[in-house]
């Protein structure tokens, strides 16, 4: 390289030095802070534009339907009216076996026999007894050792009564320790309509078990049970008395229930739903009919006017028989869209890719 050569290229370098510190004196911030701002922003920017467009797919948007299309669209409508709901919450039920009462109460009826037969030769070594002293004190015909053997006869029979007596009470006491006073009575009882209505299966005794941290309400008689799982197709159970059998696999309370049999069978494991002891909500039962989903979440539609409807959440409500029930979102008088829900879905999406094609 010439002379002249070297002179221009080491000009250049100085003067490429002095334009760096330069533009360092009127900028506070390095190279590579700078283009740490620059990355940062534009990642900022994309996320920006994520979540606007998150946004935009999951926020409700209002349909409205064209005039020729409203008389087609088969839209049905509910007025919503407040109603009441009484907390519940789930337990456990098993159809009980019966057939250790039905053996109770054949040992109930031995019991029984024995002590009326007992009762009978009492009664006979009494009389036969009395008898014998009458004819002893009155003409000394009978000698007194056959008055002592009647008077010990009479004995021994009555201790015998006595006896079976005692067995048939300490008999009732246990049973009543096993199943409650409630069943006891049942089996007890001769003409027991209750017995003989399980022992013909017209009903069925279950045994429910509730969660460990939660007892019976007082006032509750009432529960629903279902051996689907669904507390839609739950059955009335009628309370019976406390079970004095816990559980083994859920150390909670246990209850005996009745209920119509219908399609029960022995062992079956049910769902129940136990009433709270506390004040119901209010709120507004939105039918199964008027739900639609989308991202995993329940909507419903409402009419705004003739032609113009509005999807409203339900992530807040609580699942119930035939719905949901919450207590926000809505309003008393609303009309909730029982028929046409999932047209409307469809409609508000096919109008948000319109929209985002006019973006385009």
């Amino acid at each position: 390289m010439s002379a002249s050569n070297k002179k221009w290229l080491w000009a250049l370098i100085i003067l490429a030095a002095l334009a760096v510190i330069f533009v360092g004196s009127f900028w506070d911030k390095s190279w590579n802070e700078r283009l740490e701002e620059l990355v940062s922003s534009h990642q900022q920017f994309e996320d920006d534009d994520d979540n606007e467009e998150e946004v935009n797919t999951n926020q409700p948007l209002i349909v409205t339907l064209a005039d020729e299309t409203i008389p087609y669209a088969g839209i049905d409508t509910l007025t919503l009216q407040k109603t009441l709901l009484f907390p519940e919450f789930k337990a456990y039920a098993e159809v009980v076996d019966i057939r250790e009462l039905i053996q109770w109460r054949a040992r109930l009826n031995q019991l029984r026999s024995a002590v009326t037969v007992a009762s009978v030769t009492e009664n006979a070594d009494r009389l036969e007894w009395e008898r014998l002293k009458k004819l002893a004190k009155g003409t000394g015909s009978v000698a007194s050792k056959n008055v002592i053997y009647a008077e010990t006869s009479w004995r021994e029979a009555k201790a015998n009564l006595n006896s079976a007596a005692f067995q048939l009470e300490d008999a009732k006491t246990e049973l009543i320790q096993s199943w409650g006073e409630s069943i006891a009575n049942w089996v007890m009882d001769k003409s027991s309509k209750e017995l003989e209505r399980l022992i013909n299966r017209h009903d069925t005794l279950l045994m429910v078990t509730l969660p460990i941290e939660s007892s019976l309400p007082a006032d509750v008689n009432v529960i629903r049970v279902s051996r689907a799982g669904g507390r839609a197709s739950a059955r009335k159970a009628y309370f019976v008395s406390p079970a004095y059998v816990s559980a083994k696999q859920i150390q909670g309370e246990t209850y005996y229930f009745r209920i119509a049999t219908g399609k029960l069978r022995l062992g079956m494991r049910l769902d129940a739903w136990i009433p709270e002891n506390s004040d119901p909500d209010s709120g507004f039962h939105i039918p199964d009919e008027a739900i639609v989903w989308y991202s995993g979440q329940p909507w419903a539609y409402i009419q705004l006017n003739e032609a113009s409807y509005k999807r409203i959440p339900l992530s807040e409500g609580k699942l119930v028989a035939g719905g949901i029930f919450t207590q926000s979102e809505f309003e008393e008088g609303n009309e909730v869209v029982i028929s046409g829900a999932q047209m409307l879905l469809s409609e508000e999406f096919r109008w948000q890719i319109h929209d985002e094609d006019d973006d385009d």
